[in-house]
């Protein structure tokens, strides 16, 4: 775990992607089978994700994850450092980690221990069957006491999930594939397959990856869309078959054997809030991974997406909200078909045996429509008619594409247009987590209302690193109160947001919320007095309801 710890901050201390990979695989190279395996779960999988760890109690198998909550940390670290809470989260505050304020805090009160991978990995599970409070608070302190700070900061970030060091599981991919000689496109066909990246390392290096078959009941990656700014930039739109993009929530469906399991697309599970759904793609013959969205439906057409919003993170629904709220899956594309991958089909192929496989099922179900254009023109007419149909824009997959999973290379583009864009106000400001930690990079903003600003969003997307750290001193200085790692500012920064749409909220003082707003730009140009106002605001928001009527009507 001490090499572990060091590897990590070198490739934590590396801007460049290669010279990341490189350190990474070096390191693999150096390691047993059995550290290998666990140093790519500790990366990318969990502290003890794909071991067996079942236990029965009471006669049942009992399946947990591992959670070790942020207040179980801060007491083990008050117990070994005698900190007050109150400075011990000042300090957590400054630093915006758990693992490397702790490791700082520590720094001179432990004994300088080494640990190997295999004695972490042995912690871990102690701390994983241990159930009371107490007694993890006790396992961590006795760990804070014994091992160098330095290792410390990764074991207790492994236990966060937050390596926050610059590294993503793809990387971690070409890692492996580097340092086992295997084929990049082997490693990722095979951890799509299997969903657990440290099993596929070891199975790389002993060259039998071609031995790993598809596991299902695990998220695989999703295939991502290039934007598509300006359709004349399109230069053959007959290449291309078009579907709506729609305004839901992506998803990917996973059957077998009347077992159907609605994964999100942060990976995580959210069969509970659509049971319905379950229960249609329960009949589906075979087995089966689908790619489509989660959509608020009624009167065979999608609702806005604020409908929807009420049945998000829900581990179960009432009848009343299921009938209230009705839900349709639109799928618009497949990854798996009676257990085996057909990715590297073409969408002509795929398309086929999509209709195939979910053509008997309710109508709670249904595929996604396609249509063709010779020219731009039929492409923006196509746009407007996908807004008219309530949906975002359009999805264009190039004829005879394969699914390229965790990639943007323009076989799929989405074309869709900001609902408008508002000056607003900074009123107050965030640090941010990781190489931002020490920045104001998150930023609550607002519109003018008499001689106030009132809030209507929070974005942290859009401007530069450079940009940043400018705003962080500017905005420093117009620092009036400070709330743990949020600011609140004098209000003088401008900035220009777009947004998909405007809905009501209870939690923002302006009564309204932009929703999915993205910084355009720092309107250096402009003064505050100068900013949008929550009639303009307001304006925009019944605009959009009188043209989900008309729609309604049409």
């Amino acid at each position: 775990m001490d090499r572990f710890a060091e590897t990590c901050e070198r490739v934590a201390a590396r801007s460049s992607r290669l010279r990341k990979v490189a350190i990474l695989a070096a390191y693999f190279q150096q390691l047993s089978d059995t550290d290998l395996e666990t140093a790519v779960r500790f990366l990318c999988c969990g502290p003890v994700a794909g071991l067996p760890l079942s236990e029965h109690l009471f006669g049942k198998q009992e399946a947990r994850t591992f959670a070790v909550g942020r207040a179980v940390l801060r007491d083990a670290a008050l117990s070994v450092t005698g900190l007050e809470p109150d400075l011990y989260r000042m300090c957590n505050s400054e630093v915006g980690d758990s693992g490397e304020t702790i490791a700082l805090l520590v720094r001179g009160l432990s004994s300088g221990e080494s640990l190997s991978l295999a004695d972490a990995q042995r912690f871990y599970l102690r701390l994983y069957h241990t159930r009371l409070t107490a007694d993890r608070v006790r396992l961590l302190a006795e760990a804070l006491r014994a091992y160098r700070p330095a290792t410390l900061k990764y074991l207790l970030k492994v236990i966060t999930g937050g390596m926050r060091i610059g590294l993503q599981e793809k990387m971690v991919e070409e890692a492996v594939a580097a340092a086992t000689g295997a084929s990049l496109d082997e490693v990722r066909s095979a951890n799509n397959r299997l969903g657990n990246l440290a099993a596929v390392a070891l199975a790389a290096r002993q060259n039998r990856l071609h031995t790993i078959e598809a596991r299902l009941f695990h998220p695989m990656q999703f295939m991502l869309a290039k934007p598509l700014d300006d359709v004349a930039d399109l230069e053959q739109p007959s290449a291309f078959w078009i579907e709506d993009k729609y305004d839901g929530i992506r998803s990917q469906v996973h059957v077998e054997n009347g077992k159907a399991v609605i994964y999100g697309r942060g990976m995580d599970e959210m069969t509970g809030a659509f049971p319905e759904l379950a229960g249609a793609f329960a009949r589906v013959s075979g087995s089966v991974v689908l790619d489509g969205e989660v959509l608020a439906w009624r009167d065979g057409r999608a609702l806005a997406f604020t409908v929807l919003q009420q049945r998000i993170a829900r581990k179960s629904v009432s009848r009343d909200l299921i009938d209230s709220i009705p839900v349709s899956f639109v799928a618009y594309d497949i990854l798996l078909r009676n257990g085996e991958m057909v990715l590297d089909r073409p969408i002509e192929e795929r398309r086929a045996l999509l209709v195939d496989a979910i053509e008997p099922l309710p109508n709670a179900v249904r595929v996604s429509a396609q249509y063709e254009a010779a020219s731009a023109e039929e492409v923006d007419r196509l746009f407007e008619d996908a807004r008219i149909r309530g949906n975002e824009g359009l999805l264009l997959k190039r004829r005879g594409s394969g699914y390229e999973q965790g990639r943007r290379s323009g076989a799929w583009l989405k074309m869709k247009r900001p609902y408008a864009t508002l000056d607003v106000v900074i009123t107050a400001a965030e640090q941010g987590n990781g190489k931002r930690a020490t920045m104001l990079s998150d930023y609550t903003f607002g519109v003018r209302s008499g001689d106030r600003f009132v809030n209507v969003g929070k974005a942290y997307s859009g401007l530069t690193d450079v940009e940043i750290r400018e705003l962080t001193r500017i905005l420093r200085g117009a620092t009036v109160e400070r709330f743990g790692r949020v600011a609140l500012v004098r209000p003088e920064i401008v900035l220009e947001v777009a947004f998909d749409g405007i809905q009501k909220s209870a939690r923002h003082k302006a009564g309204f919320a932009l929703r999915f707003p993205r910084i355009v730009r720092w309107r250096k140009d402009k003064r505050p007095e100068e900013s949008d106002d929550l009639d303009r605001v307001r304006t925009l928001y019944e605009s959009s309801l009188n043209l989900t009527a008309a729609r309604e009507r049409e």
